[in-house]
């Protein structure tokens, strides 16, 4: 099913939430997908336990039938409301004790019966969890959570079986997709991950580097094949770290590929799928960075990516918004404009959070409710659903505006994706610095990996290339065509110096004419990273300085400018005010999405503060004419139409002030 549907109204709820009636919400706020409880391991594992908290269980009642019966009765009566019902699954982590019979161990001989999972596929669970060397079953404490942490292996054919009539268990409930999480786990020592990996390590090391590794080229002899030898040269383990692990993560999507693709379509077609990952501060790791392009998120219907702590705040002042422009950019991207949630964890600005998704095509509402699985405060609860359902109602009533929608970019920033299938933890410094400053200056602009520059890379007028390292043949003479025809480039850092082997080569741009240097902007070198700030007790992060005090990043602006000519979209909006243009396919218009940052930071609920009145300048598609503006934003009754001057190839109007959240529809006609 992927890539068929498309979502930008929804919330999200590790536990269902019993004060909350959840049909109603849907009714009230038109969502179009709940994704709610959890029914893999982890459920099954502790809901019959009336020791451990129910948001470990991710289910709220005591009991494994109590809960199915919950689901039964909940999942059609969200359904008939209007709304797609996904439900959470792990595929690998689970909570339990083997020495105290916790867990898996004490339901294990219930849960294989024709009422429940059906036959079971082993005699008992530790048959199918990670081994450590010597072969213990491999677990640990995590603080706060229940008893100790399992993995089961991806591997061991034991279980998938069992996760197998999980999926089937959960699909006769009528579920309409699952959303997995905590799979990120990779080989251990048992038999059936040596079955994987020997094969594979022989076909890509030579027999003198396993020597070197594990002191043998015979591989059945050797003990363990996860951790090579102290005396390996650093540059071979890095090497051998870096190919497990890129092993690892394709054994994973096999592995979720086999369960829910290949099974689980075959009992439903129309399966919703997507994968819980973590791609924090926008760093160029997560736990499927190193997949290749034909299998990143193959076959999935959305694309869910945390962005670690502290992303509920912001601090203004010292440059930190938590704004997920970037990594939204690089999602939509990355996966061809499917629904996509940058997760926030962001329980205070619910009107801020559903904004910012909207603005950059993203799904909102993507956090647990804290309160909603335990009781909760029905005041709390009121507010909750009144705020977010004008939110996800203005989204709803401007649906035509918001999808389908092409961008509306002058500038193309290039996302190095080789340099992330390589891991390099620096590959995307250059592109986070000028990005920022892209959006601190209100530039239009999105971001297309490598692999899309000669298919996408010609729609800009000017392409900005930070650090892209690995360039094929093809590509630069594409680069050079685009510069022959007038095409702008900014090449920060050192572009083109490898080839996608990793081979030496020329730098790009090295031995052009003058006359196409002309249009260039180089920076060799820039002030690149982050610097590390104080958020709160105990709490730090990276960011970068306030545009008053960049003198670097107002020249890179300045220079931007000058090598361009005048910016598409132009405003005297402050930095933390954040803009996204979009073009919509079903009518002709632009229309700018506006979203304002600024808010009490010391406050315990949302208290925006406005900003306005913010004139703004914006370039008018080729061949077409304005014959109106108009202003419309979530708190208001009607649209305002707002007054507007032609100068050239711009339209000027003012925007009276932002709240949270608005949109500027420029209303277009052919000429």
């Amino acid at each position: 099913m992927a890539g068929t549907f498309w979502f930008n109204r929804m919330v999200e709820y590790w536990t269902i939430p019993l004060p909350i009636d959840l049909p109603q919400l849907v009714r009230r706020n038109k969502l179009q997908l709940v994704q709610t409880g959890t029914f893999g391991p982890m459920f099954y594992s502790l809901a019959d336990d009336p020791a451990v908290d129910r948001s470990w269980v991710g289910m709220p009642l005591v009991g494994i039938e109590e809960n199915l019966a919950l689901a039964a009765r909940l999942i059609p009566a969200i359904q008939q409301a209007g709304a797609k019902f996904v439900g959470q699954m792990s595929m690998a982590w689970n909570y339990g004790d083997h020495e105290t019979g916790k867990g898996l161990w004490q339901v294990w001989d219930r849960l294989w019966t024709a009422d429940l999972l059906g036959p079971a596929p082993c005699s008992e669970p530790g048959e199918m969890m990670e081994r450590v060397a010597g072969g213990a079953l491999r677990c640990w404490p995590i603080e706060g959570r229940p008893y100790r942490t399992y993995s089961g292996c991806y591997c061991n054919p034991n279980w998938l079986a069992a996760l197998k009539a999980m999926i089937r268990r959960a699909i006769e409930l009528g579920v309409d997709g699952f959303q997995v999480h905590h799979n990120f786990t990779s080989f251990c020592r048992c038999g059936h991950c040596r079955t994987w990996l020997q094969p594979a390590m022989a076909a890509a090391f030579s027999g003198e580097e396993l020597r070197q590794l594990f002191g043998s080229a015979e591989l059945e002899g050797v003990a363990d094949l996860i951790e090579p030898q102290a005396t390996a040269s650093a540059a071979l383990r890095a090497r051998w770290s870096l190919q497990l692990n890129r092993w690892a993560q394709q054994r994973r999507k096999d592995a979720y590929d086999e369960l829910y693709i290949a099974y689980g379509r075959s009992l439903k077609p129309d399966l919703l799928l997507s994968q819980w990952y973590h791609k924090y501060d926008f760093g160029p790791g997560d736990e499927r960075s190193l997949l290749p392009r034909e299998s990143w998120a193959r076959d999935e219907d959305y694309i869910w990516y945390s962005q670690g702590p502290w992303k509920g705040i912001s601090r203004v002042e010292q440059g930190y918004l938590t704004d997920t422009g970037l990594a939204a950019r690089f999602i939509h991207a990355a996966g061809k404009g499917r629904p996509f949630i940058c997760n926030k964890y962001d329980h205070r600005r619910l009107r801020l959070s559903i904004a910012e998704a909207a603005a950059n095509h993203a799904a909102a509402l993507a956090f647990h409710v804290p309160w909603a699985a335990a009781g909760g405060d029905q005041t709390a609860i009121e507010e909750y659903q009144s705020t977010t359902a004008r939110y996800h109602g203005f989204l709803a009533e401007h649906d035509d505006l918001i999808h389908p929608a092409d961008t509306w970019a002058q500038v193309g920033l290039v996302y190095p994706r080789r340099g992330e299938l390589e891991s390099e933890g620096d590959c995307l410094d250059v592109l986070k610095r000028l990005g920022r400053l892209l959006e601190d200056g209100h530039w239009a602009f999105d971001i297309l990996l490598e692999e899309q520059l000669l298919e996408r890379g010609g729609r800009y007028q000017v392409l900005v290339v930070p650090e892209i390292r690995r360039l094929s043949v093809e590509e630069r003479q594409w680069l050079l065509a685009f510069r022959q025809q007038g095409g702008l480039l900014v090449l920060a850092g050192r572009n083109g110096v490898l080839t996608p082997d990793n081979e030496p080569a020329q730098p790009l741009a090295a031995d052009w004419p003058t006359a196409l240097r002309q249009g260039i902007l180089a920076l060799p070198d820039g002030p690149w990273g982050a610097a590390e700030v104080e958020l709160g007790p105990g709490m730090r992060s990276r960011t970068y300085p306030v545009p008053e005090q960049d003198a670097w990043g107002r020249r890179f602006l300045a220079d931007l400018a000058a090598l361009a000519g005048p910016s598409w979209f132009r405003t005297d909006a402050p930095w933390y005010v954040r803009v996204r243009t979009w073009r919509p396919q079903a009518r002709p218009a632009l229309v700018v999405h506006w979203v304002n940052y600024l808010q009490d930071e010391q406050a315990a609920v949302e208290v925006p503060r406005p900003v306005g009145p913010l004139a703004a300048v914006c370039r008018v598609p080729e061949g077409f004419q304005v014959t109106g503006v108009e202003w419309r934003y979530p708190e208001m009754g009607a649209p305002a139409a707002l007054p507007w001057v032609r100068s050239g190839a711009d339209v000027c109007f003012t925007v009276p002030r932002v709240i949270h959240y608005g949109l500027s529809v420029i209303h277009l006609e052919p000429v």
